[in-house]
């Protein structure tokens, strides 16, 4: 009998140990706190530990049920520059669209802006490509150069405005 009852203590004793061990165990990410600072929150860390897709949703979900959260507007950015990571362009190009929209006096005005052109250009370019119908001999061949030495010459233009409302915004 003694026997027995000391093999039950020592199992009591290791059940006892192996649950005070691994109870506070459990990641925090997985917690139910669905509230904009829990959401915001949950996607930080799980941005941090470079679990892009769990941050994207996150980050979403706090967009789609609390667009008037404080948060709101900076975890719409960072959904955006998520999917420029995941290569979802398209997708990146409408989340800061929406940013610009629905947020005017976000401090992510001027990121999501500069997000937006650059991908707008992007797809310009594909698009220019795509038109053009150019086979891979024809893009070799030069005509993509001509292309691009086009883009390029507006693309200094365009710096060229920016640097004069630069200079009329300072004075």
């Amino acid at each position: 009998m003694k026997v027995n009852a000391d093999i039950n203590r020592r199992a009591v004793a290791v059940l006892l140990g192996l649950f005070v061990l691994f109870s506070g165990c459990v990641p925090l990410y997985y917690e139910d706190d669905n509230s904009p600072d829990g959401l915001f929150n949950r996607g930080q860390r799980t941005l941090e530990e470079h679990r892009f897709n769990e941050a994207h949703y996150l980050y979403g979900e706090l967009v789609k049920k609390y667009p008037e959260s404080e948060y709101a507007d900076e975890a719409l950015y960072k959904k955006g520059y998520l999917e420029v990571y995941l290569g979802k362009y398209e997708d990146a190009r409408n989340s800061f669209s929406a940013l610009l929209k629905k947020y005017p006096e976000s401090r992510w005005r001027f990121d999501a802006s500069l997000w937006d052109g650059v991908l707008g250009e992007l797809s310009a370019c594909k698009n220019i490509d795509d038109e053009a119908g150019l086979s891979v001999d024809e893009r070799k061949g030069g005509e993509l150069d001509k292309k691009l030495k086009i883009l390029e010459a507006e693309n200094e233009e365009l710096r060229e405005q920016l640097r004069t409302l630069r200079k009329l915004l300072q004075e």
